[in-house]
């Protein structure tokens, strides 16, 4: 007898909570669309185009192209049997 009372006694504090968090649920949706009935969509501001912009040129120099240094020339003649790059064969880069 004892046990059925306490288990019913948790099943009805189970069931109590069950409803009041549903019931702050419901108040919690019911103030989320009163909230957005009573929200003013604003636009944004557009941006000023008073002045047209005109880019200034820049007082670095021009980059000048050379060729690229890759390392052709390799022999597989050093001694750990890795291959050994060269330096002699690489070309200057031009200036």
């Amino acid at each position: 007898m004892f046990n059925y009372s306490v288990a019913t006694k948790l099943y009805l504090e189970e069931i109590q909570k069950k409803r009041i968090d549903k019931l702050q649920k419901m108040i919690d949706e019911e103030e989320i669309k009163l909230l957005r009935k009573e929200m003013v969509p604003r636009a944004q501001l557009m941006p000023y185009f008073g002045s047209p912009f005109f880019p200034q040129r820049s007082n670095r120099p021009l980059t000048m192209p050379r060729e690229p240094s890759f390392l052709k020339y390799c022999s597989p003649s050093s001694g750990n049997g890795l291959y050994h790059f060269d330096h002699a064969h690489v070309r200057k880069p031009i200036k």
